[in-house]
Formats: structure tokens, sequence, C-alpha cells
């Protein structure tokens, strides 16, 4: 207003106090409207439309999307990435890559304003792609990180030293292709939780981690010192008041020591590295006496009863004190001594462990008798051995296969009878089946979980129809799974013509078997076989029956379950040598024409 008026305004006044008063008016409608979509953000929903690796969690509460993330997401963290560059490729397990979803930070990051970086539509409570949070273990990372370098890169040599009886020469560095610890840690972050388990790296240009002169001289000062004598390896155990101490020195000469012996680039220093665990084998006689390996507990039969053998812990020298031990001593031009003590290797399985197994009874056993044969004494003794004093915990699964090993030579096993093809042939491992059906027999009145058994393609006689096993490296099993809260310990005994195995533990319930007729019966056919292999045999007619496993508890039945066994007809095979065939009536041949020997020409 100009000065001296009488409070008239002017129309351009008057317009611009009007403007000024519609921009306060949205000014405060804004800031309003900007604090309600906060209020009902800061409420802690999830704006609609927002997503993690594709699950939806829009519009669910803090705690309902941090619950919806933690069971579809972090399942998926357990399956391996494959990682590939340039044609070549590794597997990675993203757990133990130090990688895990934290499933709250993640949610948070989906509810604040810039979790999408698009602040104008969270202002509205629309949300978007959101990229998950992790929580990062970095020394697992580190370690992953040059595991797959080490796969993926090409022609990158860090330089080093490499040893040979009593010398030491130089592994020149070499610049190459390979992947960086940024590229591989953004591979493995943009992997862990997709569907999509694969990612390509692009390779980069790498330079060694070490100079030629860094490795020279390396090799003058570290490697002629680790090359110049033998080392001292000390084993001190100290005394107590029921037995003395133990000290023991074992010199080792560098010719034994350098398959061994490597280097390790750290913080771009070459440093001496100890392949510990083949070391500390090769040191077990120089060792023998000091170490006691740890004894797990376990069960025995006395009296006819379970007792358990209890555990002991062991003393053994620890491969990773031994290893840096040392590299320390090769790395010293005075003190040339590794020292080392014995540390307690506990048991795996301790008394206390097996008290809370309850195995304290019988809870089935059967025996199966066979015809004496060599093969069949030899085979069915290999399955035994393997089988006895196997101990299933409750959900263990029990598998003859892997237990009794291949059938092979080298695990004691010989040629024998088997059915191949509804006919009895010669291989490997003949007579393994009978220790099949034992054992299938005492699991099936033990109650145990049937998994997968099969009885043979034809019925054999001295077998309980419908209640046999048979077993074939490769392609049948006999499983069955401990489904009891308790354990189960399993003995076999194989005399001279029967095998018995027997399951001890905590009796559940009274079995009974209940066989139904033979039905669908099959003539077998008539077979003359004149073939160089031929194996008689006797015919035996197919059929099918019905075998019911009867649950009781407390004499009254609580569950039934029918097992169904089809057999096929086997042949009844005669052999017959064939007849020789004539031999052809000699014939005169004719002499054959003599060409004449090619004059030359010309």
């Amino acid at each position: 207003m100009a000065s001296g008026t009488t409070g008239q305004l002017t129309a351009a006044e008057l317009s611009a106090r009007r403007l000024r008063r519609r921009l306060v008016i949205a000014a405060v409608f804004a800031v309003s409207l900007i604090l309600i979509v906060l209020n009902a953000n800061a409420r802690g929903n999830v704006p609609s439309g927002t997503t993690v690796e594709g699950v939806s969690i829009g519009g669910l509460s803090a705690e309902q999307a941090t619950s919806v993330l933690t069971k579809k997401l972090a399942p998926r963290i357990k399956k391996d990435i494959t990682l590939t560059a340039d044609g070549r490729e590794v597997t990675v397990d993203a757990q133990k890559a130090g990688l895990a979803l934290d499933a709250e930070s993640t949610v948070s990051k989906a509810t604040s304003l810039t979790g999408t970086g698009n602040v104008f539509s969270r202002l509205f409570g629309k949300g978007g792609a959101i990229e998950p949070v992790y929580t990062v273990n970095q020394s697992a990372l580190d370690r992953s990180i040059a595991k797959i370098s080490k796969k993926l890169n090409r022609g990158v040599v860090d330089g080093g030293l490499a040893f040979s009886g009593t010398t030491v020469e130089a592994i020149e560095p070499e610049a190459g292709k390979g992947v960086s610890a940024e590229s591989v840690t953004s591979a493995l972050l943009a992997t862990a939780l997709a569907k999509n388990r694969k990612h390509e790296i692009i390779l980069e240009d790498i330079q060694p981690a070490l100079s030629s002169q860094q490795v020279q001289e390396a090799l003058n000062s570290l490697g002629q010192t680790v090359v110049s004598g033998p080392i001292s390896l000390e084993v001190s155990v100290p005394g107590t008041d029921e037995s003395a101490g133990i000290n023991k020195t074992v010199t080792l000469p560098i010719r034994r020591l350098s398959p061994f012996l490597s280097t390790a680039v750290v913080d771009k220093k070459i440093q001496m590295a100890v392949n510990a665990n083949a070391l500390i084998k090769n040191l077990q006689k120089d060792l023998a006496g000091l170490q006691e390996p740890a004894r797990d507990a376990t069960f025995r039969i006395s009296n006819g009863k379970p007792v358990i053998l209890p555990s002991r812990d062991g003393q053994q020298v620890n491969a990773q004190a031994l290893g840096g031990a040392v590299a320390r001593a090769l790395s010293s031009d005075e003190d040339r001594v590794a020292d080392v003590g014995l540390t307690t290797q506990p048991a795996a399985f301790t008394t206390e462990d097996a008290k809370k197994l309850g195995v304290v009874e019988k809870i089935s056993t059967f025996t199966q008798p066979f015809p004496y044969a060599p093969y069949r004494y030899q085979n069915i003794g290999q399955a035994a051995k393997r089988v006895n004093k196997t101990l299933l915990k409750p959900g263990d699964v029990f598998s003859l296969n892997s237990i009794a090993k291949e059938r092979t030579p080298e695990n004691g096993y010989t040629t024998g009878f088997v059915i191949k093809s509804g006919r009895l042939q010669e291989d490997l491992g003949g007579g393994v089946s009978t220790m099949a059906t034992a054992t299938w027999h005492a699991a099936f009145f033990a109650g145990l979980e049937r998994i997968e058994q099969r009885a043979h393609s034809f019925y054999i006689s001295r077998y309980q129809p419908g209640l046999e096993a048979t077993v074939a490296w490769g392609t049948l099993d006999l499983k069955f799974r401990n489904d009891s809260p308790n354990g189960v310990f399993v003995t076999a005994v194989r005399g001279r013509n029967f095998v018995r195995v027997t399951m001890w533990g905590t009796k559940r319930y009274d079995i009974e078997a209940d066989s139904g007729p033979r039905t669908n019966p099959k003539p077998y056919a008539t077979v003359t076989d004149t073939s160089a292999t031929c194996t008689p045999q006797d015919g035996v007619s197919g059929f099918k029956i019905v075998v019911t496993r009867v649950f009781k508890l407390n004499g009254k039945e609580v569950k039934r379950e029918p097992l169904t066994t089809t057999y096929n007809p086997a042949a009844d095979i005669t052999c017959k040598k064939p007849k020789p065939t004539p031999a052809p009536t000699p014939t005169t041949t004719a002499k054959p024409t003599v060409k004449p020997t090619p004059k030359p020409t010309g």
C-alpha cells in the first residue's frame, strides 16, 4: 500500500494478496497430506505393490512381512548358486559364503520413504521392488571369494615359492584375466535369494599380487631360510598327580617336509603355508604312543540285554596348531623348533547321548536259513559283518546298499548266483539278498517304517512269500526309517547255514503278519537251452499275495499296513549241449594262376 493512502488497495495489490493467501492454503494442505501419509506409514504397514525378489509383502504389517519373507525367501539361500565366467563355472553355497537374509531390515527398508528410491510414489503409499538386506560374515565371504577366484581366473599367477626335496624355486608372477572381489560379491548378493540361481561374471584384467622383484627377494630370504636345515618337532604333555609328563622330539629334514609346503600371499607379502592335514597323517608313526583317538559310545549285548560301552575322549595333536608351528620354525634362522601339545578330542557320541536313546530290550529278531555254498557263506558274512552294530538314531534311514557297500572283490565279495531277467546267472554278490530278507523281517516285526523293499522277481521256496527282500547295487535297495522316539541297535550273526538279525531298543508295538492266499496263479514255461552259459533251474509258478502288517498296542489293534507282492513265473530250464556241427568234406583246391611278370615297354 502506498504511503499516505486511506486504506484503499489497487487491483494489482489485491490480486497479489489473494495469490499469497492461496499459496499459504496450498502449502498447509500439502504439509497436512504429507503428515497424514507419514502417519499411515509410521503405523508400520508395507506400501501396496511392494515385492522382494518376487515375494509380495504389500499391505502387510511389519511383523507379517518379516514372517512372510523368512518363510518364503530364507529357504532359497540354501540352494546352490552357479557362477560362470567365460565358459567356466563354480557352484557356491551362499550360506557357507557368509550370507543370510536380514528380514527385519529388509522390511524396514520397504517401509521407509527412500526404500524404492521414488519418494513421490512412497508419499502416496505405493511401493515397488525392494532389494533384500543381508547380514554378512566377512571372513567367510573372503574365503569364498578366494576359492571362486581360483576356479574362475585364467592365467593369473600371483607369484610365490615352490619346494622340492631340499631346493626352492621362484614362481614368477603373471597377469591374466579374472574376477574381482567386488564383482563376485555383487554376483552373490544378486543371486543368493533369486529364483534364477545362475549369474554370469565378466572377466577383468587382473594383475598379480606380487612383482618379480618381490618374489626374488622372498626367494633369497625366506626361501633359503626354509631349506637351510631340519627342524625339530617337540610334542609335550604336562604330567599330573597320577601320570608323568611326556616329551618327545622328532627331527624333520626338509626333504620330508617339502611335499607339504607352499606359500601364500598375505597383504602383498609371501608367507609359508603348510598342508597340515596331510602332514599330520604322514607323522602318525612318529606320534605313535602319544595320541589316543576318541571313542564314541556304543552298545554290546550281554546276557541277552543291551549294555552301553561308554565313550572316551581322545588326545591328539591339533593339525592346524601343528601347521602353524612348523611354518614358524621353518621361517626362523635361529629357533627351528615346532613346539606342540596334545589337545582333547571329545567323543562325537557320548555315554549320556547313548543313555537317552532308550536301547534297553530286544524288540525283534529273525533267523533266515540258507543252503550252504561257499559263495553264500562269504557274501552273506561280508554283509552281516557290515550290518552288525549299526545304530539307528530317531529319524535315521537304514540303507543296506550304503552299509554293505558295492559287491566287489575289493569289498570282500565273490561271484555267486543272482536273478537277472528272470533267470539264475552268475555275478558278484550272490546271496546278499538272504541278508536283505533277514534284515527286512527284523525291521518288519520291529514296526519300523518301510521306505524301499522289493521281493525277488520269482518266488524262492526258502523265503516266506511276500516278506522277503532283494537288493542290487545301483538299482534296488532295502531302506527303512527308525520312526520311533528311541534308538535301534542292530546286530547280525552269520552261521554256516543261517543268518540272524536282531533289533534292540524300546518295544512300541506287538506286530503280526497276516498272510492272505496266493491269487492270480501263472504257470511256468519249459525251456531247453543249448547256450554255453546256460544255468539249469526248476520251474516256479507266479502268483500274487498280500501280507498285512498288523500293529497292536496293549492287545488292541491300532493300525494295518497291507503289502502286495506279485511274483512272476520262472521257466523250467534244461541245459543241453548243442550237437557238434559236422566238419566240412575237404575239397581239392585249384592251384592259383601265376600272373606273368610285366615287362618294361618302350
